[in-house]
């Protein structure tokens, strides 16, 4: 395609002056804005620098050439495809501006006689060199040089100085920048302000945000003034007798001091999960942090166990959610169970006799421990075969069975496993491992369903037990005296069967939800009864 001269003035063209060569800008920065700077051509929507734009040969002069490669091209009239070589310096410089500026002025007028033409002065170097000023008002140094002034002067007879005209582009180009870093600046001033109303609009919501928590403090100061808590009941006794079935805040807090270092590393409870096991693991207790001490969580507990208050009624009292009480209970009941297990509860002969009441030292001094069989009420199965092992005929229901016995002074010192209502009270004895604790020359006293003598007798072991009535004939004056002599004492079994089942959880059906803790809570309050203090004086 034919290539045009970009010379503003300029029509020549590849096609028509085949003798011209058309040159491309220079890649280079700074020597392509000279190329535009003395084209006087602006770059922008109407001039756009690409591979097309082109500068012919006529604004070059031979010294812009390589060797006077472009005079042996002229002479040998080579066609456009063998191109002429610009040195990496060259400049246009051949403009038709520049000729007219340089075209020699008219001749002077004839003188005439009478009056003789006055001498026209030149300016002097010196007056053009003043006449340049040194520094623009932008602040940038000239770098023109100003001594060839009076060669160009000395050709222009109307004082027009040739070194201004890259000057005064110059000055252009940086009023050109000056308008553009103001709009930039006007721009920034119009982002300051949307920035300055989004601050105003984000402070307006800060404070909306920090009325709005404060009324949530506000709140939630409300909520805790009737959270329930063990600071208020700790100094009443009535209270916390009440409340949690301790005798004292001292018996209260020695039981939470027992319980305190495993309470401190167990793992909550969270469903099927979590081994029933909670105080294997050592090390901090994982999970976000609880929002109830565990002095509180202890007294949590102790109320549901006591009072058998609802997970709800708990829920409200404490200000937690129903499932942290849910959770709470059964981890502390599974931890109570293990680290009770731990007491040695089942004394030793010496023990027994050191502590045995007058009662028991006067009739039965032998005596190892009372036992009994209580059942307790649970919500009948959906299997056939538990409806069928755990009804009870004596009681009519289904039920759990837990053969209990207590020392002489009232402590309880044997807890069985729960078995099935129907189990027999001599089989329960027989598999809950209470034969293998007694000695020989130890005594048990029990009631008379428990059918177990046989069974003592193997273990060189003495059992005490109300007389039988034989037939139609009226007990002895010495079988009613025995009858006497053993329900004076037997009773303090029932009255500990008493204690055990003031705990309410375990009265009426025990739910379903904590029927795979029964053992548990059955052991546990067994276990809390011996806190109460003494039972037989």
């Amino acid at each position: 395609m034919p290539h045009h001269c970009c010379v503003p003035g300029c029509a020549s063209n590849s096609k028509v002056s085949r003798e011209l060569s058309f040159h491309s800008f220079p890649q280079d920065t700074g020597l392509r804005k000279a190329w535009i700077v003395k084209i006087r051509r602006d770059e922008g929507k109407h001039f756009e620098i690409n591979n097309s734009t082109k500068v012919c040969s006529l604004h070059f002069t031979e010294a812009d050439y390589s060797s006077g490669k472009r005079k042996r091209a002229e002479e040998k009239k080579m066609s456009s495809l063998c191109r002429t070589v610009l040195k990496k310096s060259a400049v246009p410089s051949q403009f038709t501006w520049v000729e007219s500026a340089s075209k020699p002025s008219r001749k002077a007028p004839m003188d005439r006689a009478d009056c003789p033409a006055p001498k026209r002065k030149k300016r002097s170097s010196a007056g053009c060199a003043e006449a340049v000023p040194s520094t623009l008002d932008t602040g940038i140094t000239s770098s023109v040089d100003t001594s060839d002034c009076s060669d160009q002067l000395a050709a222009d007879d109307h004082g027009h100085c040739s070194c201004w005209e890259p000057l005064n582009y110059q000055y252009l180009l940086l009023q050109v920048e000056r308008d553009d870093m103001a709009s930039h600046i006007s721009r920034i001033d119009a982002q300051q302000e949307v920035l300055r109303t989004e601050n105003d609009i984000l402070k307006h919501r800060v404070s909306s945000q920090e009325d709005t928590i404060k009324g949530l403090k506000d709140e939630n100061e409300q909520f805790k003034s009737h959270e329930f808590t063990f600071e208020q009941v700790k100094d009443s006794q009535h209270l916390l007798n009440y409340y949690t079935g301790f005798a004292s805040t001292l018996m209260f807090m020695a039981c939470f001091n027992f319980l305190k270092p495993a309470a401190e590393v167990m793992r909550t409870w969270k469903g099927s999960q979590t081994t029933s096991d909670t105080v294997e693991r050592h090390g901090s207790k994982p999970g976000s942090k609880a929002k109830l001490s565990l002095l509180n969580q202890f007294f949590l507990v102790m109320v549901r166990l006591r009072l058998g208050l609802g997970e709800v009624d708990l829920a409200y009292r404490f200000c937690v959610s129903q499932s942290t009480v849910s959770r709470l209970t059964i981890t502390w009941t599974n931890m109570m169970y293990y680290k009770f297990h731990q007491l040695p509860i089942w004394l030793s002969r010496r023990k027994i006799d050191k502590l045995m009441p007058p009662c028991f030292k006067l009739w039965y001094p032998t005596t190892r421990t009372v036992i009994d069989c209580t059942e307790f009420f649970i919500n009948t199965p959906s299997l056939l075969s538990r409806q069928c092992g755990t009804w009870s005929a004596y009681k009519n229901h289904n039920t759990v069975k837990v053969l209990i016995g207590i020392a002489p002074h009232g402590h309880v010192n044997f807890v069985s496993d729960v078995y099935e209502g129907s189990i027999s009270d001599k089989a329960i004895t027989e598999q809950s491992g209470l034969l293998d604790l007694l000695q020989e020359g130890d005594s048990v006293m029990a009631d008379k369903g428990f059918d177990i003598k046989d069974m003592l007798l193997a273990h060189k072991v003495r059992l005490n037990i109300p007389p039988f009535k034989r037939g139609d004939q009226q007990m002895t004056p010495d079988a009613l005296m025995t009858t006497k002599k053993i329900a004076g004492v037997r009773i303090h079994v029932e009255r500990k069967m008493q204690r055990i089942k003031c705990f309410r959880i375990l009265a009426g059906e025990i739910d379903n939800s904590l029927f795979g803790s029964i053992q548990q809570l059955i052991f546990v309050c067994a276990m809390l009864t011996n806190f109460e203090g003494d039972l037989v004086a």
